[in-house]
């Protein structure tokens, strides 16, 4: 089966802001002696991700934050004593009793406004508009670019085609807080699966217009790492051209500054390999040996459609294939339907028993010299089986379909449409 070469995801080193950096301070009555620290942390997912740290001496605490995240963050004491509060531009100061922590008295720029936002949010039958005309009017800036990215830009000509183009404009890119924030990733999903779709062409036009505004530079890179992951491993057809797209715009040009020499040769090459198969390309052509002792070419195959199969007789998943394969071929065989079935094998002995005892009497070729021009210079192949599906003029109309299910309503669906 196929795997996914490489593992995208990166380790975002954090730098400082310029300004004075806030001090977290506080004293809690009746603390226990037995907890001797508090955790400042930041919602991931359905969990906590803990930032800093702080020892606890007789109930008081202390912490210059140094780290260039702004928003919402939460106090984690223990698990039935939490609260959410505000970083933003100064210190921020609690004061209260460990044993009544919901009316613990957060001070500090942006907690006030966050306190105000909790109650209106909890009131009953708040309108969408409600809450946009609520949260465009925020004035703290940390507080206001952690929670706009909840709701989604609209206006009166909302479509998907605009929503395409301003989807991003209630997300401030340009903050390194972006990264923490949870209702980017809920809307990074959205974007990506939902509203841009699946259409290759238009997946690169839109990363192109995202990539080509103001971004925090490890908010760029978070974006590059998750997106080749997806597009890489996408089970969508097509969508290898958005990963070839993402390879060579990011990391053959020297910008994947986190990857090793080795992962980046490995992109390169499946990249490069990618780009000549790719849905609407022209198949490459090239010779290969026939059971009768011939040569011929790809280019010399006549047939309004040509699966090109590449596979091995001695590859299990193969074995299960290559039958389904001529049942499809069998029943598709009359209406124009050619395989060209090239075998990765260099001793024929499993492969020729196979082919009798399956009775594969469509075209079955191999490569007897590979120093000689054949098809592994032209076609990546990492894993066997790979379906290539041509049209008449060796054109890439598709590739690697299930052959029980997509592959034949793709072909039905094909034939339909050619003139009889």
């Amino acid at each position: 089966m196929k795997k996914a070469l490489l593992t995208y995801f990166i380790g975002l080193s954090l730098g400082l802001f310029a300004q004075e950096n806030p001090i977290i301070s506080g004293c809690l009555t009746n603390f226990p002696d037995s907890i001797s620290s508090i955790k400042i942390a930041y919602p991931r997912m359905a969990s906590l991700s803990v930032r800093e740290n702080i020892p606890v001496f007789n109930g008081c605490f202390e912490l210059e934050w140094k780290h260039p995240e702004r928003g919402v963050f939460v106090v984690y004491i223990d698990g039935d004593h939490t609260f959410d509060f505000v970083i933003s531009t100064g210190n921020v100061q609690f004061t209260g009793d460990y044993n009544k922590i919901r009316n613990v008295l957060i001070e500090g720029p942006g907690n006030d406004e966050f306190d105000a936002f909790k109650k209106f949010a909890a009131k009953k039958d708040v309108q969408e508009e409600q809450m946009r005309a609520y949260l465009l009017e925020i004035k703290d800036t940390a507080l206001k670019d952690f929670l706009l990215p909840q709701i989604l830009p609209l206006n009166s000509d909302t479509n998907v085609y605009w929503l395409r183009a301003h989807f991003w404009d209630y997300t401030n890119l340009k903050s390194r807080s972006t990264l923490i924030n949870p209702f980017f990733e809920n809307n990074r999903k959205i974007y990506f699966d939902q509203v841009l779709g699946h259409e290759p062409d238009t997946i690169i036009f839109y990363l192109e217009r995202l990539f080509s505004q103001p971004m925090d530079v490890q908010v760029k890179k978070f974006l590059v790492s998750v997106l080749t992951y997806q597009y890489e491993t996408s089970s969508f057809m097509g969508e290898d051209a958005v990963f070839v797209w993402l390879a060579n715009k990011f990391y053959n040009t020297g910008f994947a500054d986190w990857m090793s020499k080795e992962d980046l040769a490995k992109i390169r090459t499946k990249s490069e390999g990618l780009a000549t198969e790719l849905i609407g390309n022209p198949a490459k052509n090239f010779p290969f040996d026939t059971r009768d002792g011939n040569r011929m070419l790809l280019s010399e195959v006549e047939s309004p459609i040509t699966i090109l199969y590449f596979w091995s007789s001695e590859c299990g998943h193969c074995r299960q294939e290559t039958p389904k394969l001529k049942a499809l071929y069998d029943e598709y065989k009359d209406r124009g339907v050619q395989v060209l079935a090239i075998t990765l094998e260099l001793e024929l002995d499993n492969w020729n028993k196979f082919i009798e005892k399956y009775d594969l009497d469509w075209l079955n070729g191999f490569e007897s010299d590979y120093d000689r021009p054949n098809f592994q210079w032209f076609y990546y192949i990492p894993s066997t089986p790979k379906k290539l599906i041509l049209d008449a003029d060796k054109n890439i109309i598709a590739k690697n379909l299930d052959i029980e299910t997509t592959m034949r309503t793709f072909l039905d669906d094909y034939l339909a449409e050619q003139p009889h």
